[in-house]
Order: structure tokens, then C-alpha cells, then sequence
């Protein structure tokens, strides 16, 4: 486990702990203080009844856009659980990986299990997404039908009982996989079936679920590729095809609980299956936009800070992103009533590559189409938020007051709580007055913790000091989040605030909680 919470802890300080949440303050935490946290997982897992019936996790759950009209349910686990969470996972993945279906077998596409001591990732860069296209357009020149098709709800309708088996079967000969059930159990609000959607573990833990269906699959002769949970069947006619479906949809609902999307699943002549796929070479027939955007959708634009190369990588990246109209493709893009989520969010990516008149120009007119980017707000104020230091003043400051517009306007877009989270970092960057009184405002009108305690961080990153030194008279009545957020701040008061842990600190369970799980706060 020493060298399992090693690679979560640096995996989250890397990469965050989902690809849905913008970063906690935890994490930062972590970053400063990686000794200390470490030293709190390992007590942690010596201990682990005691903690966890102590200092049960706090997760937050909440609505996320999916397309224009449709929602998923996601959950930022408590950050400290879901380090110690991700080191258990870390610690059999190995494990998990060796029951898989091979690499070499050129047929599982997703969540290769390859940590990178250098990097911190935790699966295999080069085999993704594109690496699931390309092989299938393969398969499909030597078949003559094609079966798309894709689980429907996939991570809410993981069965637990299903992934204990799973678990079980591995043998690992230790109490770590009944450790992660339970954590599983907390994190689904004591359900039997759902895992939390955006981390690495519970993609890891997805592919041993899935795995047994891969293997039955392999077993009867059934030719296929899959990443996640998307599948592509190969047959050799269309009874065949139809066969392969049946097969597949049978195991997943009688062994696992689970069913394929009926509004997604296609059967395809192999020809028309390659012809319109995103990366396919046959482009005889494309229009030079449309060719422009295929082609772009297959560059990779994954870029390590990191790397002993870094500078030379990224002008290779930078040359390799003005080979084409981002500007144009994105403009192209907004004026439809419904934009191409995965090239739109590609595009919105490279805007930080571009040179500064562009970013000014580009981030502007993003603004401007709020609206038709609903289903990828999330990465464009990821993108606000890092080219916003780079901006001019008066840039910056049209970027503050028309997201304050939106927000004082009730838009739709902001009654989803995740996206007003990712509004208020971009917000952040700047402090004028406006913004902050909206975000006192914002705090006393919400009722959501994610927000409560964002907005507590940004006034006290802002340093002010009389609406932190007013809310400290309320502190028994914050959520958890808040609480933690409200530890951190009280350093902003000097020694008011500090007056003000001594009196408080151990005095309540929530007390103690929250400073239990940050360990090294008074270092920040």
C-alpha cells in the first residue's frame, strides 16, 4: 500500500480526481503537503474500520449535463476517501489487468492498466479512444456487417454484488477488495449498484465487471473491439450480425444486470460503417471542411508540463495545431443549433495554442454562443480559466461581466449546479466588486455545499476579511465542505481566525473531522 497511495496521491495531484469536478482545495493540500497526506492515508488504512465509521466519507452528488435535454448523476467523492479509495484500486490493478484480455489481442481499447512513474498517469496513453476506431475500421474491411452499439447507464447500473464476484475471483488474498466495497456502498449513498462516474478506480473496477462478458464474448467466437462501454461486433453476414447482438445483449442483462441503448444500437453494411466513421481514410467523398474536421478530430493534443522535452513538445504541438482553421471550424460549428461535442471540445482545447489576438477574439465569441455550447460549458470555462491570465484588461473584464450576466440573468445554464462551479473559477480570476457582491449574494440564496464552498475560497483567496469574519459565527451550521473550506480561510484573519481554531478545534465531531482530513492545513 506504500507505494499504491505513492502513485494516487501524485496521480490525483496530476490529473484531479475526475474529468467531471473542477479541483478541490484538498487537492492543493495534498500537493503542498504530500508527506502529511500520505502519513493520514497510511493511518487510514491501519486502521480502517475506525476511520471509516468515525470520519464516514462526505461525497457531494448532483445533476451534469449529457447533450442538450439529458443528465447524469455524478459524485465528487470526499478527496481524502478518494485518494485512499484509488491506492486500493492501485494496489490490485495489476491483478485486474492480468484477468483482461490481452493488448496484443487488439480488442479492448480502454483503461490499460500502465502506470507511469515519470508522468503519473495510471493507464496507457497510446491506446484510447482513436487506437478503438481505427482497429475496428480494420475489423470492418475484413467483415461485412458492423453492430455499433453502447451500455445504457453504465456506471449507475453497475450491480455491487456483480463487482464483488468480480473482485472476489481475482484471489488477492487480503481483506482490499472487501475495503473497496464498502467504500463503494458510502459513495452510493448505501445502494446496491452504481459507481461513482469520472475517476480512474471506477473505470479500472468497470473493466474487471466487463471483462467477464469480453471473455464470453471471445469464447463463442464473436469478433469485436470495445472501449468502456461501447462496443463494435464484426460478422460475416447479417444473420450473423444479429446473432452477435443477441448474444451480447443476453449476457450483459443476465449476468451482469445490464442493458444496451436501443436508440443507439445500429446495425451497419461494413462499407457505410467505415465511410462515415471520424477516422476513417477513405475522404474521396468529404466535402474540404468536413475533411479539415476529420482530420483534426484524430490529432492528439496531450501535452506532459512535465517532461524533460516540454518546451520542445509544445511548439511541436503548437506547429502541429496551426496546420488548421481552428477558428474557422469553430465558427462553423456555433452556428449550428447543435454542435459536434467531441470536435467542439477538441477545438475549444487548441484555442490556448493559438496566439494571443486569436484567444482574445475566440474566447469572446464563446461567450457570446453560451447557449448552443450547453453540453461542453464545462471545457470552455476550463479554457477561460487558463488563457485568462494571458488576456488584456479589458478582455478580462468583458469575460467577468458577461458571465455575471448570465448568472443574474437565471439562465438555464446556471441551474445546473457543476456548471456555475466551473463559472465561478473563471470569476475568480479577477476581483472586482461586482463579482463579489453576486458571490455573497450566490452564498446566501444556494443551498448546495459545491458551491457554498467555492465561494467560501475565492473571498478568502480574495482576502475579505469582513464576510469571512462574519460567517466564522456561523460555523456550526456549514455542510462538511464548507466547514473545511471555512478551516482553510480562517488563516486569512490572522489572529482572529487563529483565536478562533484554538477556542473550536476538537470540539465537535464535524470539528474534528475536518481537520482530521486535512492533516497539514497550517502549513497553507
Amino acid at each position: 500500500m506504500d507505494g499504491a497511495i505513492d502513485a494516487a496521491l501524485d496521480n490525483v495531484i496530476g490529473f484531479g480526481d475526475t474529468d467531471v469536478f473542477p479541483f478541490p482545495i484538498e487537492h492543493h493540500i495534498f500537493f503542498d503537503q504530500k508527506d502529511a497526506a500520505k502519513k493520514l492515508l497510511l493511518e487510514i488504512h491501519r486502521d480502517f474500520p475506525k476511520f471509516l465509521k468515525e470520519f464516514p466519507p462526505i461525497n457531494h452528488s448532483l445533476l451534469a449535463s449529457a447533450g442538450y435535454t439529458g443528465f447524469r448523476w455524478v459524485t465528487q467523492i470526499d478527496p481524502v476517501w478518494n485518494a485512499y479509495f484509488l491506492a486500493l484500486v492501485i494496489s490490485i490493478g495489476d491483478r485486474i489487468e492480468a484477468e483482461r484480455i490481452a493488448v496484443s489481442d487488439a480488442t479492448i481499447f480502454s483503461y490499460r492498466f500502465h502506470p507511469d512513474a515519470t508522468t503519473h498517469a495510471l493507464f496507457e496513453r497510446e491506446i484510447g479512444w482513436p487506437e478503438f476506431h481505427k482497429q475496428s475500421i480494420a475489423n470492418a474491411k475484413t467483415s461485412s456487417h458492423v453492430v455499433m452499439c453502447d451500455i445504457s447507464d453504465f456506471y449507475s447500473r453497475i450491480y455491487h454484488h456483480r463487482l464483488e464476484n468480480a473482485l472476489d475471483q481475482l484471489h488477492v488474498g487480503n481483506d482490499i477488495p472487501n475495503r473497496i466495497m464498502q467504500l463503494i456502498q458510502h459513495f452510493s449513498n448505501n445502494t446496491s449498484y452504481g459507481l461513482p462516474v469520472g475517476g480512474p478506480a471506477a473505470r479500472l473496477l468497470s473493466e474487471l465487471l466487463l471483462n467477464r462478458t469480453d471473455r464470453l464474448l471471445r469464447s463463442h467466437g464473436i469478433k469485436f473491439c470495445r472501449f468502456a462501454d461501447d462496443y463494435h461486433l464484426f460478422a460475416s453476414s447479417v444473420e450473423d450480425a444479429h446473432r452477435a447482438l443477441l448474444f451480447l445483449s443476453e449476457k450483459l442483462l443476465r449476468n451482469e444486470g445490464l442493458s444496451l441503448q436501443k436508440s443507439k444500437t445500429r446495425l451497419l453494411s461494413a462499407k457505410e460503417f467505415i465511410s462515415t466513421s471520424e477516422f476513417s481514410d477513405e475522404t474521396e467523398h468529404l466535402a474540404a471542411n468536413t475533411l479539415e474536421a476529420r482530420r483534426f478530430i484524430t490529432v492528439s493534443l496531450r501535452f506532459d508540463p512535465y517532461s524533460p522535452t516540454a518546451v520542445d513538445d509544445y511548439h511541436t504541438l503548437r506547429r502541429e495545431v496551426t496546420k488548421y482553421d481552428i477558428v474557422g471550424m469553430l465558427q462553423r460549428e456555433l452556428q449550428k443549433t447543435r454542435v459536434h461535442s467531441a470536435l467542439t471540445k477538441k477545438l475549444v482545447s487548441a484555442v490556448k495554442y493559438l496566439e494571443l489576438p486569436f484567444k482574445e477574439n475566440v474566447a469572446l465569441s464563446l461567450l457570446d454562443n453560451l447557449d448552443v455550447l450547453a453540453p461542453v460549458l464545462p471545457n470552455v470555462m476550463i479554457l477561460l480559466k487558463e488563457i485568462f491570465d494571458e488576456l488584456g484588461d479589458r478582455t478580462q473584464r468583458a469575460i467577468c461581466a458577461s458571465l455575471r450576466a448570465v448568472i443574474v440573468a437565471g439562465s438555464f445554464l446556471m441551474q445546473i449546479e457543476l456548471n456555475l462551479s466551473y463559472v465561478l473559477r473563471v470569476l475568480a480570476c479577477k476581483r472586482e466588486s461586482e463579482t463579489e457582491e453576486l458571490l455573497v449574494q450566490i452564498y446566501t440564496q444556494t443551498t448546495s455545499s459545491l458551491i457554498k464552498r467555492d465561494i467560501i475560497a475565492i473571498l478568502a483567496r480574495w482576502r475579505v476579511a469582513y464576510w469571512l469574519s462574519d460567517l466564522k459565527g456561523y460555523f456550526y451550521g456549514l455542510g462538511d465542505w464548507e466547514k473545511r473550506a471555512f478551516i482553510v480561510a480562517s488563516y486569512v484573519l490572522g489572529d482572529e481566525g487563529k483565536h478562533w481554531r484554538d477556542e473550536r478545534e476538537g470540539t465537535t465531531n464535524a470539528n474534528r473531522g475536518a481537520v482530521s482530513c486535512l492533516g497539514a492545513v497550517q502549513s497553507l
